[in-house]
């Protein structure tokens, strides 16, 4: 690693360290547009999802179930997911554990309904309705990575002056909810849409101490303790954590139906309101986590792709043949769903030449472009 101004004179630099916000929420709840209604009318369900306050539309090729052919066995239901792929329609076996308490309900008790899109399971007087992406999430089968993905529609938040106003809220008189449901039924009438609720209620502050390590800070010994103080106590509020997560998402994923931010440069001189507070508290980096291991769907648009695990370990690593048993390997493999399933929105929030008023960008051998915060260009 080298410094870019090797043959110019050097930048001064004011701090060692710079500090950015880190994002994360706790898993996904997935819910279909029509479930809304459902959770509306039930006070257990609304409970559940009280805090969840960022949205994402998503969408894909349905996957639907056949009705034919179900089975029960040892507590499993046993069918066939239709796929439309490419090359046709595909019938993709699958295995599904039954939710506790409905072990024993015998196959004429399950049926598909709705034309694929959901099983019903009949004990007594009692039904249980599952939606097919529940299955999808849940099943052993041989779907394809690619038959699950999710394309990024819309992102949202939803949040209150009272901090009472919840996606569910949000969501049941969204105009662009909407419209995303009417041009899918008109363009796309072979896709389904899903809605993607995340609390996002962690944060953490990251310290980096990048750039060029050879350059003597201008900050004394108390400035720089002071410097790291600062960011160290930074903390948001409520809606500086949401309203700064719906920001970078929207600028990663870059969703067609959103309209604002998605095309912003984070690094200019008049940033929205939350980019501009938190330079105000010594922090020059934002970066957004976020997961969908638990709905086993990877996110997906045309500026930000899923993560390929093979662009990063080697098949022998893959496979965990280094592990020396099978508990290790199936921690490992566990990792590396979490990891396939997450994308990881990280940018600055100056441009280099503001940054090497206070610490030096700097390249790999062999690249031109300089990194900055955390690793980005």
């Amino acid at each position: 690693m080298t410094s870019e101004k090797t043959n110019q004179p050097r930048s001064r630099t004011i701090y060692n360290a710079e500090g950015g916000i880190h994002l994360y929420s706790s898993e996904a709840s997935a819910l279909t547009p029509a479930a809304l209604y459902q959770v509306k009318d039930d006070p257990v369900l609304r409970q559940l999802l009280c805090d969840c306050n960022i949205y994402l539309i998503v969408a894909r090729r349905r996957i639907l179930m056949e009705a034919q052919e179900l089975a029960v066995k040892k507590g499993k239901v046993h069918g066939l997911f239709i796929v439309q792929r490419t090359t046709g329609v595909v019938y993709v076996p699958f295995s599904w554990q039954l939710p506790e308490g409905w072990e024993e309900v015998a196959d004429d008790a399950i049926e598909v309904i709705q034309a694929g899109t959901h099983l019903r399971l009949c004990r007594d007087t009692r039904q249980f309705l599952v939606p097919a992406h529940v299955i999808v999430a849940h099943a052993l089968s041989g779907l394809e990575d690619s038959d699950k993905d999710l394309d990024v529609l819309y992102v949202g938040q939803a949040l209150g002056r009272s901090q009472q106003r919840s996606a569910i809220d949000r969501l049941l008189g969204h105009t662009t909810l909407q419209r995303i449901l009417a041009e899918m039924t008109t363009f796309y009438p072979e896709s389904e849409v899903l809605l993607l609720l995340y609390r996002f209620e962690h944060g953490r502050t990251l310290v980096s101490t990048g750039g060029d390590l050879t350059a003597v800070p201008l900050a004394s010994l108390e400035e720089e303790r002071a410097h790291l103080d600062r960011m160290q106590a930074t903390s948001l509020s409520r809606h500086e954590q949401i309203a700064l997560a719906e920001a970078a998402l929207i600028r990663y994923f870059q969703p067609w139906f959103n309209v604002q931010i998605k095309n912003n440069d984070f690094t200019r001189k008049k940033k929205i309101k939350v980019l501009d507070g938190l330079l105000k508290k010594d922090i020059t980096g934002v970066i957004v986590e976020i997961c969908t291991s638990n709905i086993a769907s990877r996110l997906t648009s045309a500026q930000a792709p899923p993560l390929q695990l093979t662009d990063f370990f080697e098949p022998d690593i893959l496979n965990g043949s280094a592990l020396d048993n099978d508990d290790d390997k199936r921690k490992w493999h566990q990792q590396l769903q979490a990891m396939a399933h997450t994308h990881i929105a990280s940018f600055a929030l100056t441009t280099p030449e503001e940054r090497d008023t206070f610490m030096h960008g700097v390249r790999w051998h062999g690249e031109e472009q300089r990194m900055g915060f955390m690793g980005r260009p």
